[in-house]
């Protein structure tokens, strides 16, 4: 916590003093400090999670040809290889529930065997990183805003999850800003395949399609987008089945069983059951989806040109899904990194900031397997959250009854 807090300051205090130039080479000690921290990083041994030993366990049940869909890592066929791979005893029960191209790349580095299978891993998301850092300073720079570099190429977030946490979601970040690349360049089919990639990735890409969608100017882009996207995820778990794999896993039992840093559903926990809660979280996801939907068919001739009105609704969609589950670990917020450059706004600064703190779960949790989250932190990003919500009500309130978006003081989450 202390270190990631640190290195927040850093980047907040390189963000002030950033040049306003557009000109990368302005920027060039911001990238380079930027990459040689991530190569520097590449040799630590993760230390925050043991999720990359569930990744190359169920990567490597593929390479021994079975199916992880199917089954789940304390079956008794399984044993020989648990003793070599040693895959984490809590997730022992539960089969995957990561999409199939998730798992192809599990595989990937799990094909380089037990002694260099991590270092595969790190390679293949080390180099996602830097792919990522090289789109954003790309599209940045086309949106003339190159000087918010260092919220992204010097993110503790990003730099820590992706080295010392060794987590999928930097493949999650790389398919958000790849999308955004393509469609800011007009290649709208290379847009949609991205979004169905990273969707077969993890599922927080596909959410890109709602406020994307009104910037296309007839409806033949706009089915050129969704029908690319539909293929590219179509096309992926067509060939898992056809690899003999039924993915489905066990997400379902994963959302049941964890509660984890989610003051909403914390809260509706203790009032509501089950059932109710999942009829409330429908319902509020409906209601944000449709005034998204609403403004931006309100302004979809200008939309493309409101940049402020456009990425905000990318970072709303975005994080809705992360609202309203029941389980928000620190590193689901990385794909929304890059789009917190292309908008700063507080309360996703904020959010990005205040989530590392429940990471004091870990110290029971590596002593004792105790698996017990205080709830300070959780009070602190519900109130952060409740906050924004009432930023929103009102940023709404401009846009649907006094059609001020634009005008009003530059927007009510600046």
């Amino acid at each position: 916590m202390a270190q990631y807090s640190v290195m927040a300051l850093l980047m907040l205090l390189a963000w002030r003093l950033s040049p306003q130039s557009n000109k990368v080479k302005d920027h060039c000690w911001i990238l380079f400090f930027a990459v040689i921290v991530r190569l520097l990083m590449f040799s630590v041994e993760p230390y925050t999670s043991n999720d990359v030993d569930r990744y190359l366990f169920d990567g490597r049940i593929v390479v021994e040809g079975l199916d992880p869909y199917s089954i789940s890592h304390d079956a008794p066929e399984l044993k020989l290889l648990r003793e070599t791979w040693e895959p984490p005893a809590e997730h022992a029960k539960y089969v995957t529930l990561y999409p199939p191209l998730a798992l192809a790349f599990f595989s990937l580095a799990a094909a380089a065997g037990i002694t260099y299978a991590v270092a595969a891993w790190k390679l293949i998301l080390l180099t996602a990183s830097l792919l990522t850092l090289w789109l954003t300073a790309k599209v940045l720079q086309r949106e003339k805003k190159l000087k918010h570099l260092a919220l992204v190429a010097l993110s503790p977030l990003l730099i820590l999850e992706t080295s010392v946490g060794l987590h999928l979601d930097a493949l999650s970040t790389l398919a958000i800003i790849g999308a955004i690349y393509c469609w800011q360049r007009g290649w709208i089919i290379r847009a949609g395949l991205v979004i169905g990639l990273g969707t077969s990735i993890k599922l927080l890409p596909v959410m890109l399609l709602l406020p994307l969608t009104f910037t296309l100017q007839n409806f033949k882009q706009v089915f050129s987008l969704f029908i690319s996207a539909l293929m590219a995820v179509v096309s992926v778990y067509v060939l898992a089945i056809d690899f003999g794999l039924h993915p489905v896993g066990s997400i379902a039992i994963f959302f049941e069983k964890w509660r984890f840093a989610a003051p909403l559903f914390t809260v509706l926990d203790t009032i509501l059951s089950g059932q109710e809660i999942l009829f409330v979280m429908v319902g509020f996801s409906a209601l944000v989806c449709s005034l998204v939907a609403y403004v931006c068919w309100c302004h979809r001739w200008t939309l493309a040109n409101n940049k402020e009105l456009l990425f905000g609704s990318l970072q709303l969609v975005i994080a809705l899904p992360l609202i309203i589950s029941p389980v928000i670990f620190p590193w689901y917020l990385m794909p929304l990194v890059p789009l917190m450059a292309l908008y700063p706004n507080r309360y996703l600064i904020m959010w990005t900031l205040l989530m590392p703190l429940t990471y004091e779960v870990i110290n029971q949790f590596i002593c004792c397997q105790v698996w017990q989250p205080a709830q300070w932190p959780i009070w602190l990003i519900g109130l952060l959250q409740l906050s924004a919500l009432l930023a929103l009500g009102r940023y709404c309130y401009h846009a649907l009854f006094k059609q001020r978006i634009g005008q009003t003081e530059k927007s009510a989450f600046v």
